[in-house]
């Protein structure tokens, strides 16, 4: 009895491990900054290929965190952007200088706002692949995301229009 025991506490403990670590993989912090719901949509097969990312980030620390760039292995041009309106038209341009994040402050990379453009990628982003992100920061270290292709955070449904 005692072995079978032992067992089942090893399995238990195992499945509460991979459960926690499953859980977690879609969030990361790092130094006072908290990353949560890092996504992309699946592209069309279509060329050029380009894509986006999204994700929340929030700044528990108590000084500004300066996002300075994004790189990842799967372009050499990703880049953060906006989307505003201007006049009655939404207008896309890339953010030059860094977004400051002050203490206490969460921005949103979302369809229609902030993201990351993925231009000329050499294959489609497919659902239920992920690929690594990197954030770049002036003085402070770089975070390390991995961002699931999916048709948005939690969703399983898919959205006929591909917004950025």
């Amino acid at each position: 009895m005692q072995v079978a025991t032992r067992i089942m506490i090893s399995m238990m403990l195992t499945y509460a491990i991979l459960t926690a670590s499953g859980a977690m993989a879609h969030e990361s912090h790092h130094q006072g900054i908290q990353v949560d719901q890092p996504w992309a949509r699946p592209t069309p097969p279509v060329k050029p290929i380009n894509g986006a990312a999204y994700f929340v980030i929030s700044n528990h620390g108590d000084r500004a965190a300066i996002l300075e760039g994004i790189s990842t292995p799967i372009t050499d041009m990703a880049s953060m952007h906006q989307t505003r309106e201007e006049g009655g038209t939404l207008r896309m341009g890339a953010v030059e200088g860094g977004l400051e994040i002050a203490p206490g402050e969460t921005v949103r990379f979302e369809p229609n706002g902030y993201h990351v453009m993925l231009m000329n990628l050499d294959e489609p982003l497919k659902e239920g692949k992920s690929f690594p992100l990197t954030l770049k920061f002036a003085q402070q270290d770089n975070i390390e995301l991995d961002v699931r292709i999916e048709h948005g955070p939690g969703s399983s449904e898919a959205m006929s229009a591909h917004e950025h």
